[in-house]
């Protein structure tokens, strides 16, 4: 292995953002371990470690299981109800989607048109038990030859509004996605991959070793568990804003449903031509880990054999990073249309090809706007971290702060082109601060205007360390207090809590506690002599 290689493997086997934390590693434990006092005493710690308003959408998405889970073990939660409330609703959800599914497929059929389900659609029809695989659409493939009467079809169903999709992304995009008139959310795929275009050839040996699959009258096919495995793994170990550590589930559910019958030598082989080895590996490696799943030796030896290629270590690194949350995603996923497009044999200009995986008009008027307005945007933000940093400042925007750094915070909202997060009863902002003495600013939406409930209704604190909060500026946008040095603890994070109560005009059927409406939060240091502290 070159130097170059060892740098880019160098302490990158879980690239953050695509990997569970502790208590989604602990969620995926109570839910999927065989041993049910292994399991029993994950959910309890799980429980203890994550109050029921701070269950991040990652993990919202795994309740529906282990709801099921807690059932079988004759367990009942501190939070019983809510729970049983939350699995009902994605039963529901899911029963319906899988219903709307018979439809399109059956659609489908009768213009003799082959389908193949992906995701969840055919998880729930092959590994797990009907229903207990949350889904919020329906995912299903045709061959890239049939793509444009397949379009065709959708958008005479009532599809709004209509898709028109170009004849360049029927030859190198991977699909698009429709909204029925009924409700029925749509993704049409003609490939694969998002970010690695197959050959024919391949392709056809995708639909060849297909199975098929029967969802209630309609006659579909699924991929083969080797291949079910592989799309799964190659599309989890990818960044995304919010961990969609679920993959993680669907792949060891293939893997148990699979037993002695997995072909493993398929999978090594598969992994080597799509150029995807190390999301493979890393993904047999993490199960085995954690969830104590049996992996024949020889397996993990097949992939160890296979050579890794230095353009393949460097995707794993550059798309499974975390990037900056509420950022256009438009940028977020150009590394990986990146190599997707080196893959393709370079088809047209760079540009070009990300506009089309992101279905922006063709149109050179159209991409010239698209381009200088995401262009204003980067080079603003840039800017505003520039100032910040020549005048010392520490300024952490929450929406870009992972779960773990901004603990108890709702989901990230959007309001024109601001992000910011709702904190709830109480919520804690983690950060690495030199030691010494700040005026420290917190920015939040003008939503919630303090009079003489301030004191009553706040309560800040540092390091436990209460502090007197004033709101200053236009319409008390900014709440501002300070911090002095024996505030801080002799540990490198310190954690700043907002204790705040419920923000009272809310629509009835809002039922998260809302409190402050949070944008960032600037630690200014003070002068002292002339210099800073």
């Amino acid at each position: 292995m070159t130097f170059l290689a060892r740098w880019m493997d160098r302490d990158q086997a879980w690239p953050r953002g695509c990997w569970p934390n502790e208590a989604q590693r602990l969620l995926l434990q109570a839910c999927l371990l065989e041993d049910d006092a292994a399991a029993t005493s994950a959910w309890r710690k799980w429980e203890e470690l994550v109050p029921w308003d701070f269950i991040d959408f990652g993990s919202h998405r795994l309740l529906l299981l282990l709801h099921d889970r807690l059932r079988r073990l004759g367990l009942t939660s501190k939070d019983q109800g809510r729970l049983a409330g939350v699995a009902r609703y994605y039963w529901v959800q899911t029963e319906l989607r899988q219903r709307q599914a018979m439809g399109i497929l059956q659609l489908f059929e009768k213009a003799q048109i082959p389908t193949l389900l992906l995701k969840g659609a055919a998880l729930n029809a092959t590994v797990y038990r009907t229903g207990f695989r949350a889904m919020n659409d329906l995912d299903v493939a045709v061959r890239r030859e049939d793509a444009p009467r397949a379009v065709q079809l959708l958008n005479e169903a009532g599809t709004a509004p209509p898709q028109n999709v170009s004849e360049e992304s029927f030859r190198h995009g991977h699909g698009t996605n429709f909204s029925l008139a009924d409700g029925t959310e749509v993704d049409l795929h003609w490939d694969f991959f998002h970010s690695r275009s197959l050959s024919a050839a391949q392709q056809q040996s995708l639909w060849d070793a297909s199975l098929p699959v029967k969802i209630g009258p309609a006659s579909s096919r699924v991929l083969c568990p080797a291949d079910q495995l592989l799309h799964t793994c190659e599309h989890g170990v990818r960044y995304n804003e919010t961990p969609p550590f679920r993959w993680l589930a669907d792949a060891f559910q293939i893997m148990r449903g699979a037993g002695t019958e997995m072909d493993w030598q398929r999978i090594a082989s598969q992994a080597t031509e799509y150029n995807a080895v190390l999301q493979v590996r890393r993904s047999l490696q993490w199960l085995n880990e954690h969830l104590d799943l049996p992996i024949p030796n020889e397996a993990l030896a097949n992939l160890d054999d296979q050579e890794v290629s230095l353009a393949n270590r460097m995707e794993y690194r550059v798309t499974g990073q975390r990037g900056l949350a509420g950022q256009h995603t438009f940028w977020q996923t150009f590394p990986e249309h990146v190599f997707a497009w080196h893959r393709q044999g370079r088809p047209g200009s760079l540009a070009k090809y990300h506009c089309l995986q992101h279905n922006i008009s063709q149109n050179h008027r159209s991409r010239f706007v698209e381009f200088m307005k995401l262009g204003m945007l980067q080079t603003m933000s840039r800017v505003k971290a520039v100032v910040s940093s020549i005048r010392k400042r520490q300024r952490f925007v929450v929406s870009t702060l992972a779960d773990d750094e901004m603990i108890g915070c709702h989901e990230v909202e959007r309001s024109g082109h601001r992000t910011f997060r709702w904190t709830s009863g109480e919520s804690t902002l983690v950060v690495t601060l030199p030691r010494g003495e700040y005026d420290v600013d917190v920015h939040v939406f003008s939503w919630r205007d303090w009079g003489s409930d301030l004191a009553s209704e706040l309560k800040v604190d540092f390091n436990r360390h209460g502090c007197l909060v004033t709101p200053v500026g236009d319409r008390n946008r900014v709440l501002r207090f300070s911090i002095q040095r024996d505030m801080f603890c002799p540990a490198s994070q310190q954690r700043l809590t907002f204790r705040c109560g419920s923000f009272r005009d809310v629509p009835e059927e809002e039922t998260r506690h809302l409190g402050l409406p949070l944008q960032s939060v600037c630690f200014r240091p003070r002068k002292c002599g002339g210099t800073e502290s």
